[in-house]
């Protein structure tokens, strides 16, 4: 649609289907921009927690230290600075060009593959990283009844491809008849759903090996219990236990850390850009030119994202509802 219409969701759903239809590309476009307005918070957690892995003289060793880093930091307003800082570096990438973040991505990108392969490796080494391992493949049948399992597990697909969101109907909009989209369609997730794999066995194994072996008297669902309190979106188990699994590794374990939240820095820029993309082009629709249009994008995004930079329950908020959202867009899509 946005190969053929050359605009964003707005106008591919007017000028494709017409004006009974316009409803539906403001919906996708506007669950976009508010899932764009709290994502941006968490892009920040990954800057900060690359300051940290930098500046702090070691990284926390236990999931109890870790996690009230954690805790103060997301009850503190660093998350709003942070916030800033990273629609600013957005901002900058968007106005100068995005060749260079491009460039950057290219180096960044094999390199955070290679970390999480590593870091894969070295998690299954660890005494009783087996029993996390067998935890995560072994199925509790009672839970296939219940319908917030198939909601969760579609939002989280959905949102970490970006099926449903717009982004790629903008992006279409500088396709070529040449630009082959359903080969995108296929191989965007099954690349993010076997990265999302090998991360599953990488978590599962350190959360079970480490909490075992610093308290051997936890029994399974304790632990489980531990891994449901992990922040909004399970976002606690990157931020918690991936410093905990480096620590492990000495000096080098640091380096990785570092480079590990550098990349998912850039990763989240990357992402932030698309979201810009959208809502300027969208705004673009209706007379206004690209640079102001990408101003009132930020600005916008940034007013939007605040609650979510000092209440974390507001962005644990918002990541449901609009997680949900993403699921009516994605059938909106599909229906259509």
């Amino acid at each position: 649609m946005g190969r053929f219409t050359r605009g964003s969701p707005l106008t591919s759903f007017y000028k494709f289907l017409g004006r009974k239809f316009i409803w539906v590309g403001a919906w996708v476009t506007a669950v976009a921009f508010f899932i764009s307005a709290y994502f941006s918070v968490v892009v920040g957690w990954c800057f900060y927690y690359f300051y940290l892995a930098c500046a702090q003289p070691v990284l926390p060793e236990s999931p109890t230290e870790s996690a009230e880093i954690f805790r103060w930091f997301t009850a503190s307003y660093y998350p709003l600075l942070m916030h800033t800082i990273g629609l600013v570096i957005c901002g900058v990438c968007v106005f100068a060009g995005v060749q260079g973040i491009e460039v950057a991505n290219v180096c960044l990108v094999p390199i955070q593959l290679f970390i999480v392969v590593f870091t894969f490796g070295w998690s299954l080494t660890r005494e009783y990283a087996d029993v996390g391992i067998q935890f995560m493949f072994t199925p509790k049948w009672s839970t296939l009844a219940d319908p917030k399992l198939y909601v969760e597990a579609a939002c989280q697909n959905a949102f970490d491809t970006a099926a449903g969101m717009g982004l790629f109907s903008a992006y279409a909009a500088y396709f070529t008849r040449k630009t082959s989209a359903v080969r995108y369609g296929m191989f965007l997730p099954m690349i993010n759903n076997l990265v999302s794999l090998v991360c599953g066995f990488m978590l599962f194994a350190t959360v079970f090996s480490t909490l075992i072996a610093t308290e051997p008297t936890f029994t399974i669902p304790q632990i489980v219990e531990i891994m449901k309190d992990s922040g909004p979106g399970s976002t606690g188990l990157t931020f918690t236990w991936i410093p905990v699994l480096m620590a492990k590794m000495g000096v080098f374990g640091r380096v990785l850390c570092a480079l590990f939240f550098l990349c998912l820095s850039f990763a989240g820029i990357t992402s932030m850009i698309s979201y810009i993309e959208l809502t300027a082009r969208t705004i673009q629709d209706f007379g206004v030119n690209r640079t102001n249009a990408t101003i009132a994008s930020l600005v916008v995004t940034f007013l939007v994202g605040v609650p979510s930079a000092v209440n974390l329950r507001i962005l644990t908020n918002q990541d449901f509802v609009w997680g949900f959202a993403l699921m009516i867009s994605g059938l909106c899509y599909c229906l259509l």
